[in-house]
This record gives structure tokens, C-alpha cells and sequence, in this order.
């Protein structure tokens, strides 16, 4: 199987805020929801890991610390593709 790229993580993030948005935003998908809604979705949705995590024992903080980490490094090597 050959490496993940940027857009299949996006699809990923876009079907589980799908599922999400679906329960909590009044069924409104990402693609069709106002900028701000979207938003304000995503950092809904993050929170709810967040909350997650903590119920699960892991440090919230290192969570998003890791994930940032992660994005960065996917997005240099983006950049380092073009």
C-alpha cells in the first residue's frame, strides 16, 4: 500500500466531520455548511477527541501537540514534493 497523501487525510477528516456534523450541526454536511459553521465544526470536533482522550487516560495536551507535529511534517513534505 503506498503512503497516504495530504488529500486522502483531508477525505478522512471530511468523513468523520460528516458523521459528526450530522449529529450535531442538524444533519448539515461540510460541504454545503457556511465558513464559519464549518469552523467552528472542526474545532467542535477536535474538542470532542480531546474529551475523549482524557476519558481514555491520555494527556489532551501531548495529544495536540502530536497531531500538530504530524500535520507540519506532512505539509513540509508537501512542499518539498512541488
Amino acid at each position: 500500500m503506498s503512503e497516504p497523501t495530504n488529500q486522502d487525510r483531508a477525505r478522512w477528516a471530511k468523513d468523520a466531520l460528516a458523521r459528526f456534523t450530522a449529529e450535531t450541526f442538524g444533519g448539515d454536511h461540510p460541504d454545503t455548511m457556511h465558513r464559519d459553521d464549518l469552523e467552528c465544526a472542526i474545532g467542535d470536533l477536535i474538542a470532542d477527541l480531546l474529551h475523549l482522550a482524557r476519558q481514555k487516560g491520555f494527556d489532551p495536551q501531548a495529544i495536540l501537540e502530536q497531531g500538530n507535529a504530524h500535520f507540519t511534517m506532512s505539509a513540509l513534505n508537501l512542499s518539498k514534493t512541488r
